[in-house]
């Protein structure tokens, strides 16, 4: 496994699940590119209860495991959004300039060949298991890309970037 890698289990995710799935399916449809729906380029003004509800109940003890995991002060939330993979959907390898990490919360994952991949130095895939529930973070600049959605379930993750913060 990758170093650089860090997988997070989310507490009580079972109790979590429901309540993301609904406060997400609040937000209004915006499909983008191979996505059938994200607020990640929604105006910033519209109200995301879905990321309340995130930042209290889950964030919280990732960032302090993740500070623990990589023996750093703080970490800096930069920006946030969900993506839903419908049948057929996908997104192309990307990076994502100006943050320290990028990270993915796996709230509907219907199978396992339907995890980020991600590509670190010298084009080499990492190898790593995830899961409903996990939260799964890796340098930003590596490239990644959600594989095509094959399945009749949707794949639903709330993506986000982080900065490492020293005093």
């Amino acid at each position: 496994m990758d170093n650089c890698l860090f997988s997070h289990k989310v507490t009580n995710f079972s109790k979590h699940k429901d309540n993301l799935i609904n406060l997400i399916n609040k937000m209004p449809l915006n499909k983008f590119e191979n996505i059938s729906n994200t607020d990640g380029n929604l105006p910033k003004n519209i109200k995301r209860t879905y990321l309340d509800y995130f930042i209290k109940n889950i964030y919280n003890d990732f960032s302090l495991n993740f500070c623990n995991y990589f023996s750093v002060h703080k970490l800096e939330l930069i920006n946030i959004w969900f993506q839903q993979y419908k049948k057929v959907d996908n997104h192309s390898m990307h990076t994502h300039p100006g943050a320290h990490f990028a990270n993915v919360f796996y709230i509907k994952l219907p199978h396992k060949k339907l995890k980020t991949k991600i590509i670190s130095f010298n084009e080499k895939e990492l190898n790593f298991e995830t899961k409903e529930g996990n939260i799964v973070s890796f340098p930003a600049f590596y490239k990644h890309e959600s594989p095509t959605n094959n399945c009749k379930e949707d794949k639903l993750v709330i993506s986000f970037n982080t900065n490492i913060l020293y005093p």
